[in-house]
């Protein structure tokens, strides 16, 4: 009776990651195409921002790449966490500088929950990037779309 209740225990248990485990076939292709366009759009934003402080800091007098990247290390992200050494100018530049990251950041998020919202729906959009970080062939299919964008 124990070996039949555990038999059947396992059963369950196999049959409940079989329908919990989505894969690549499980989306359509525009379901796909829709999640790569929106990770494509969070990318448009994002990659922008590395690019833009770099031109930010070599405009400034008083700090370069190096020093900032110096600061940045040791506040990662926040101002009243810079060291005691960093300057008044250091300070104000690099809360400038975190201010205009934290915006665009937050302008990429805007931009994903929107379109995930009216585009693929939350329950899926959410489904999507979960199956995209484990399932290679789903993965390998975004991947590729991008790539053609």
């Amino acid at each position: 009776m124990r070996r039949l209740k555990n038999t059947v225990l396992l059963t369950m248990l196999f049959s409940a990651m079989a329908f919990s485990t989505v894969s690549a076939q499980d989306f359509t292709d525009q379901e796909v195409k829709d999640y790569a366009i929106i990770l494509m759009a969070q990318k448009s934003i994002t990659e922008k921002i590395s690019p833009l402080v770099n031109g930010y800091i070599a405009q400034q007098e008083g700090i370069d790449g190096k020093r900032y990247d110096a600061l940045n290390k040791a506040a990662k992200g926040d101002v009243s966490k810079l060291p005691a050494d960093a300057t008044d100018l250091e300070k104000g530049f690099y809360g400038q500088m975190q201010k205009l990251v934290k915006a665009r950041t937050k302008a990429a998020g805007t931009v994903v929950s929107n379109l995930a919202k009216y585009s693929l729906g939350a329950k899926q959009y959410n489904a999507i990037k979960k199956a995209y970080k484990s399932d290679s062939a789903l993965k390998a299919k975004v991947d590729g779309i991008m790539a053609a964008m």
